[in-house]
This record gives structure tokens, C-alpha cells and sequence, in this order.
């Protein structure tokens, strides 16, 4: 059975002659299985980014602190069980574990349809589900990470993981614009059960992945085999300096830069720019906008100082952050207008870190241990909770503007901090 242009091309001629074009990946039919099937994903998973806090907010009674403790029991997981996913991507069949993954969210999205459709949704089930999609997301992350380095050659690499983050941004401005239109057209209920239907086709897009099985590792099972396997990947990771700088920042990175679309966007659309729904879901998708843009320069350029790229995106991340809550101070429509028109810079940022960071993870790593380092950067995703839960309890107590301004200049002086005093990182470049 074929599977693609990776299991007959010549490596040689894979990795020489001019820059490829733009979507030179999508020629792959193994790759462009797996992007539709994240395309259907992740259309599924802004919808919820965008009714599940606002289902907070209103069981709650327009509660920050619960809508960052949601986030928190969402991403704790990753710290949890995001290292052993690692070796488990390393060491088992990484189509496998997709399917798995798919089958756990679709059972779970359906689930809570159910509950919340029949009257039977509590706080503490949107807590108890949150904590169980994380589950399985923490296993999906990494093979589906290392899945894309092994079906299309090297120098495809930063190529494949800009138009993977491409598939994100389309999807979250379609989603986040689907999920504002179907809670003001049909309710909450409504969106969903919409979540529950589009986790279908996620499902049956990974079980049709015809992708060549990763070596596994039979000789060694067990939880001391599995524990000296996580480890092996620590001391690598600890050792290379590049993987180690990526680490560091991104635990700044997702500490405060990501409690903005999942914690302050929600709130600023409700409590500060009075926009409500529909509004909230412009505020992801004029974002959304930018942060295509910068994944399909990515993607056409082929940049190679990743290490010189990363900490200026976090520098421009921070800057716009700040920004962007500094200006909605300014009284309406400017209040509206200038907000909004930064929107777009915040995406640009975020993909951009995103796209090659996780880049730089996978071409600076060895194959045999790609899963248990990209899976190191779960710790750092882990994070999110933290910074979630005290910029709920910020916002609540202080206000949502100071406390995103706040977070917004954090992350701009680790960036600037980075940029100083880590050589190797800012020296490295892309194979």
C-alpha cells in the first residue's frame, strides 16, 4: 500500500534543489490526511475555546475566577501526564494513539452536549470534563507533533509545521465566528451540540490516516522502563542549549501570553467593550486573522534563524498585549476601534512563536527522541493554568485591563531578557 511521496522519494533529492513553494508539504496525501483531520479539530476546538467560558460566565454569574479555573483544570494534565506522553509517542504506534485521542474528545464533546442539553450540567462537570479533554489532548500533542516529521523530509519541516499552525488559524477564525453565531442564533445548547457533530469528522479523518507505523520499542515495558525513557529525554534536552532556551522561554510565553484568548478576551468582551457574544468571537477572529498571515509567510519563506525570530516574537507578543489593554481605556469608538486594529499583531505573534518554536524542538532533536522532547514543552504548557488562575483572581480583584496590561509587559521583558543573554539560542539556525 502507498503512502506517499515520503516512502518513495529519494532523501538526496528531498533535501536539495530551490526553496519549494508555499504549500510544497500539502503534496504529501499522508500530510494532507492529517491536516484535514486537525482542520476538523481544531474548527471544533475554537467553538468550544469560545462557548465554554462564556457557559461559565453565565452559570457563574459573570465569575473571572472560575472562567481561569476552567482553563487551569484544562491544562493541568499536560503537567500530569504530558511527559509520559512523550515516551509513549516515542514508543508506540503514533496513529494509534491519534485515534484514541479522536474517539476520547468525540465520547467527551457528546457527553457534555447531552448533560447540558437535558438540564443536567453543573460547575463541577464543566470542571470534571475540562480535566478529561486535557487528558486526552496531552497524548495527542506529541505524536501528532512528531508524526509530521516523519512524512515529510526535513527541509519540509518548518514548511509543514507553519501550514499545521495555518490549519489553527483558519479554523479558530471559522470557529470563534460559527460559536458567537450559533449562541446568539440557537443558545448555548445549541453550540454544543454543533462541538459534538464536527468531532465526528475528526474522528473518521485520523482513522483514514494511511501513515507507515514509527518503530516501536518492544523490548522495554513497564512504569521503570517507561520513567529511565522520560528521563533519557530530559538529560538531551537539559544538555542541548537550544532545546533547553526554547523550554525557558516558553514557560514565560505560556504563562502569561496565553491567558489572553482564554481568560481576558472573554471578559474584555463582556464586562470592559460591552460587545458581547458575537463580539468576543470578532475579538479571537480578528486575531485569528493576523496569526494566519505570519503562518503563511512562514510557510513560503522558510525561515531559518528560528533562534533569532523566537525571542522577537515574544518581544512583539508582549508589546501588543499591553497595547491592545492600555487601549481600551480610550473612550468609544476609538475604545473599539484602536483595540481592534491591534488584534491582528497579537496573532501575527502567537502563531509566530508557535509555528517555530515547535520547528526548533523537532529539528533539533534526533527522531529517536523527538516525542519526549517536544513532550517537555507540556510543562511549560502546564503553566497556562497557573497564569490563568491568577489573572481570573487578577481581573477579579483589580480589573481586566490592569491585569492584562501587567501580563503583557511580563512577557515583554523575557523576551528582551532572552534575546540578551541566551547566545546559542539566538545564534541557532534551521537545517
Amino acid at each position: 500500500m502507498a503512502h506517499g511521496p515520503v516512502l518513495t522519494r529519494d532523501p538526496a533529492e528531498a533535501e536539495a534543489g530551490p526553496r519549494p513553494g508555499m504549500f510544497a508539504s500539502l503534496a504529501y496525501p499522508a500530510y494532507r490526511l492529517l491536516w484535514a483531520g486537525q482542520a476538523s479539530h481544531a474548527f471544533g476546538l475554537w467553538m468550544e475555546q469560545i462557548a465554554r467560558p462564556w457557559l461559565v460566565l453565565e452559570i457563574t454569574g459573570d465569575n473571572a475566577a472560575h472562567v481561569g479555573g476552567v482553563v487551569a483544570m484544562r491544562t493541568i494534565p499536560q503537567l500530569i501526564f504530558g511527559l509520559w506522553a512523550g515516551v509513549i509517542a516515542d514508543w508506540f504506534d503514533r496513529k494509534t494513539i491519534l485515534v484514541a485521542t479522536k474517539a476520547s474528545v468525540l465520547l467527551l464533546n457528546i457527553l457534555f452536549a447531552a448533560l447540558l442539553v437535558t438540564g443536567n450540567m453543573t460547575l463541577g462537570l464543566i470542571y470534571l470534563t475540562a480535566f478529561l479533554r486535557g487528558s486526552a489532548m496531552a497524548f495527542d500533542q506529541p505524536a501528532r507533533q512528531t508524526l509530521i516529521a516523519s512524512i515529510v523530509p526535513g527541509r519540509l519541516l518548518t514548511n509543514a509545521v507553519a501550514l499545521m499552525s495555518s490549519t489553527q488559524n483558519i479554523m479558530r477564525m471559522l470557529g470563534v465566528m460559527s460559536a458567537g453565531t450559533a449562541i446568539a442564533a440557537l443558545g448555548i445548547n445549541g453550540a454544543f451540540v454543533a462541538i459534538a457533530v464536527i468531532s465526528v469528522f475528526a474522528f473518521l479523518a485520523t482513522w483514514f490516516l494511511d501513515v507507515p507505523r514509527n518503530a516501536t520499542n518492544k523490548g522495554q515495558r513497564g512504569l521503570g522502563a517507561m520513567t529511565g525513557g522520560m528521563m533519557e529525554g530530559f538529560r538531551y534536552a537539559v544538555k542541548e542549549p537550544v532545546i533547553l532556551g526554547v523550554l525557558l522561554m516558553s514557560l514565560t510565553f505560556y504563562t502569561f501570553a496565553m491567558s489572553w484568548s482564554q481568560v481576558y478576551a472573554p471578559i474584555f468582551a463582556r464586562q470592559v467593550m460591552n460587545i458581547g457574544a458575537v463580539g468576543f468571537s470578532l475579538i479571537v477572529a480578528f486575531s485569528a486573522i493576523g496569526a494566519l498571515a505570519g503562518t503563511l509567510i512562514i510557510a513560503s519563506r522558510y525561515p531559518k534563524r528560528l533562534g533569532l525570530i523566537l525571542p522577537l516574537a515574544v518581544i512583539g507578543m508582549g508589546i501588543s498585549l499591553a497595547a491592545f489593554a492600555f487601549a481600551t481605556y480610550l473612550p468609544r469608538p476609538l475604545g473599539i476601534i484602536i483595540p481592534f486594529a491591534i488584534l491582528p499583531f497579537v496573532g501575527v505573534m502567537q502563531t509566530a512563536y508557535f509555528s517555530l518554536s515547535n520547528a526548533t524542538m523537532l529539528t533539533a532533536a534526533p527522531e529517536n527522541l523527538r516525542g519526549r522532547v517536544v513532550s517537555l514543552l507540556s510543562l511549560d504548557r502546564a503553566m497556562v493554568s497557573a497564569g490563568a488562575s491568577v489573572g481570573g483572581l487578577l481581573a477579579a480583584a483589580g480589573g481586566v485591563q490592569l491585569a492584562q496590561a501587567a501580563y503583557g509587559l511580563i512577557v515583554l521583558a523575557s523576551g528582551i531578557l532572552v534575546l540578551i543573554f541566551l547566545k546559542e539560542l539566538r545564534q541557532y539556525r534551521a537545517p
